[in-house]
């Protein structure tokens, strides 16, 4: 009677077992097949990236290169006199600086909205794996990041560049463009005659109290300040601190008619920084993508997502602040 039990007892663990097993290996079987269809959703969208990058590449190359080229550190200090000589002796520098940046603009945009568009195939399938959350995260992040560039590179650049063409261009005709060796009872006459022109002050408020350049504008406000003339001047309806407009419009004037093509070289080369970032952060997108690509083959592999990310940026991977590409 008792074997009889044993063994009904034991055919009944074993049956129990079997299912429990059968099931495991089915929610095994669902998660593999899950996995393996994300992993080629992803490296899909990851072939379209690489294509919409390399367009990037070809147009960011092409701006970079024309300003970069032409500016150098010469003890510590900016050396901008190349540049200026082209800005001065090609009527169709500014131009073409201006329609490679337009064209940088776009490409950012399209690669921004795919990806964005690509979120909603995307998304579902790393929700549905194991620490789905993290990939996610990852992803969306990447994604706000190449947003928050492709504003960067359209918010001001091309506009400031179009409007300090013209200042720059007012000031040469009208008092030439070689004053740096002006003594100083000239140029506060010089200054005093600009600020009584209506037409070059409208050119030169409309620089100065733009919100979008004062990444540029803050140069000329006095140290420390900075906040201040962006609170009490740029933003308000009505000016709130005189003295601080008038010591910026002032100091901005007098660059102008010491510096004049300088000042858009200043423009292009925080233009081309500002470029090469907006590139690392797409950049960004296609490791993040590689990375997720590795650790849905990598099923049993412990390394987390994060640190093959931090592997890939390496210069032994895809360097990112080191390789174009």
């Amino acid at each position: 009677m008792a074997t009889s039990l044993t063994i009904v007892g034991a055919a009944v663990t074993w049956a129990v077992r079997q299912k429990r097993q059968t099931e495991a290996e089915k929610v095994r079987g669902i998660n593999q097949q899950v996995r393996s269809t994300s992993l080629q959703k992803v490296q899909h969208v990851l072939i379209e990236m690489e294509d919409r990058f390399s367009v990037l590449i070809a147009e960011s190359q092409k701006f970079e290169n024309m300003i970069d080229h032409r500016v150098s550190k010469v003890e510590g200090e900016m050396d901008y006199s190349s540049l200026n000589s082209a800005i001065k002796t090609n009527s169709d520098f500014i131009t073409n600086a201006i329609d490679r940046l337009g064209n940088i603009r776009e490409e950012i945009g399209s690669f921004y909205e795919s990806i964005q568009v690509r979120r909603y195939s995307l998304i579902p399938l790393l929700d549905a794996i194991d620490d789905g959350d993290k990939y996610i995260g990852v992803f969306q992040k990447n994604i706000d990041e190449v947003g928050e560039a492709y504003n960067s590179v359209s918010s001001g650049n091309v506009r400031l560049l179009k409007e300090l063409e013209k200042v720059v261009a007012a000031i040469n005709v009208e008092y030439g463009d070689d004053l740096k060796d002006l003594e100083e009872e000239q140029l506060h006459a010089l200054i005093k005659q600009v600020s009584s022109d209506d037409k070059m002050m409208r050119a030169i408020k409309s620089i100065v109290f733009d919100e979008d350049y004062f990444y540029w504008v803050q140069r000329f406000v006095p140290a420390g300040k900075e906040q201040d003339f962006l609170d009490k001047v740029v933003k308000p309806s009505k000016i709130e601190d005189q003295d601080l407009c008038a010591s910026v419009i002032i100091n901005f004037i007098l660059s102008l008619l010491r510096k004049q093509h300088e000042l858009i070289s200043q423009v292009l080369n925080t233009a081309s920084h500002t470029v090469m970032k907006a590139r690392i952060e797409c950049k960004d997108i296609l490791i993040s993508l590689s990375a997720i690509s590795h650790k849905l083959v990598m099923d049993n592999n412990n390394e987390s997502l994060n640190s093959v990310i931090k592997k890939y940026e390496t210069e032994e991977y895809f360097g990112r602040d080191t390789k174009i590409r």
